[in-house]
């Protein structure tokens, strides 16, 4: 059964365009609607029952490991194939086409997938795409957990756009169900602190077209 969300509204539309192009970033808590957090998570706890996620690495392609020393997260990447899963793709396009109207971005695909972190999950500080790859230029991460604490870990620290190892974060924003997060993926350095509970999300990215000769870039 489908499942009717309402798009985000232009006033929050305008605020992350803003904050992307005054800071690199945007937290906006509760931006989910409910009905699709409740899928999306009813999802998410099913795959998290039946085992049915992979361990995550780092890099893309011939780049590909497995580090974990480095993250400690499992995934299961989202094909469009369920209500829940439609129902959220169709809720970030109206975000695509905001972004690339204010921002003049040409973002041209989204991917996504669900990532649970365990206890003791986490994800050392790094960027989402090396600069000038255009492999991913806007990062989503959208949180699916109930009720979370400080004591439950897992916050999300946020430098400033480019800034150095030796940097004083911009932000340390505790995963919160139905909040999300934007980020420009080259610049803007982040991590996730050490979980000491289940943590549930999203992650997505969207991504310019480098296409040629007729050719769609493919999403691998």
């Amino acid at each position: 059964m489908d499942i009717a969300v309402a798009p985000p509204g232009d006033n929050r539309l305008g605020v992350i365009a803003g904050d992307l192009s005054l800071k690199g970033w945007s937290w906006q808590p509760d931006m989910l609607p409910d009905a699709l957090v409740s899928a999306l998570r009813a999802e998410i706890l099913e795959r998290d029952r039946e085992q049915d996620l992979d361990p995550a690495g780092i890099g893309r392609e011939d780049m590909f490991q497995l580090a974990r020393d480095v993250r400690r997260t499992r995934i299961s990447w989202m094909d469009g194939s369920t209500p829940a899963q439609k129902a959220f793709l169709a809720w970030a396009e109206p975000i695509r086409e905001s972004l690339n109207r204010a921002l003049m971005l040409g973002l041209f695909d989204f991917e996504a997938c669900f990532a649970v972190y365990p206890v003791d999950g986490f994800y050392d500080r790094h960027v989402d795409s090396f600069e000038g790859a255009r492999n991913r230029v806007i990062s989503l991460v959208v949180y699916l957990n109930e009720a979370w604490s400080d004591e439950n870990g897992g916050a999300l620290v946020i430098w400033p756009e480019g800034a150095d190892d030796g940097a004083v974060p911009a932000a340390r924003l505790l995963p919160e169900g139905a909040g999300a997060v934007f980020m420009l993926s080259e610049t803007v350095p982040h991590a996730v602190e050490v979980t000491h509970a289940r943590r549930y999300g999203i992650a997505g990215w969207w991504r310019v077209n480098q296409s040629g000769d007729g050719r769609v870039d493919p999403l691998t």
